[in-house]
C-alpha cells in the first residue's frame, strides 16, 4: 500500500466493530476471564448508559494485583484469576478501581495515519472509535495498524 493511499484509509476501514467491553463494576476476576477467554489484552469500559468512560488492559490488572500483594508472577496471574475455583480472589476490586479514565479515542472518519500518530504519541496499543455521543462503534489496535503500514 503506497504511503499516499494511507491518508485516504479511514479509521472505519480498519476498526473492529462491536468490540468486547466491560462495565465499571466488572470484578478483577471477571476481567481476567474476559481477557483470557477472548485472547485479548484490553477492553473499553462503559458506564450504565453504554458511554465510554475508560479503558482497562492486562497491564492495568497486573499492576493492580501486584500492588495488592497477591504473590503471583505475571505469567501465573491471569490464568489463576480466570479459574472458576479461585475464590480467594473474589474481593480484588472492580474495574473502576484501576482502569485508565482518559481513553484515547478517534472518530470513524479520521485518516489512519493520524490515528497511528496519536497512538504513538500517547503510547497506547489500542484506540477506541466513538461517535459524536461518545458511544463505542469500534476499536483499532496496534496490530490493525501493522496491517496497513507494512514494513
Amino acid at each position: 500500500m503506497a504511503h499516499a493511499a494511507q491518508s485516504t484509509i479511514l479509521a472505519r476501514d480498519i476498526m473492529t466493530t462491536d468490540p468486547i467491553t466491560v462495565d465499571t463494576t466488572t470484578t478483577a476476576r471477571e476481567l481476567a476471564r474476559v481477557l483470557t477467554d477472548n485472547n485479548i489484552s484490553g477492553v473499553p469500559v462503559v458506564n450504565a448508559q453504554d458511554r465510554l468512560v475508560g479503558v482497562v488492559s492486562k497491564t492495568d490488572l497486573l499492576q493492580w494485583c501486584v500492588t495488592g500483594g497477591l504473590g503471583l508472577g505475571a505469567d501465573d496471574l491471569l490464568p489463576t484469576l480466570a479459574k472458576r475455583r479461585a475464590d480467594r480472589f473474589d474481593d480484588l476490586g472492580i474495574v473502576e478501581d484501576f482502569m485508565s479514565v482518559e481513553p484515547v479515542t478517534c472518530l470513524p472518519d479520521e485518516p489512519v495515519n493520524a490515528v497511528a500518530k496519536r497512538m504513538a504519541e500517547e503510547q497506547v496499543h489500542r484506540i477506541v472509535v466513538v461517535d459524536e455521543r461518545n458511544e463505542i462503534i469500534g476499536i483499532i489496535t496496534s496490530l490493525d495498524l501493522l496491517r496497513v503500514f507494512p514494513s
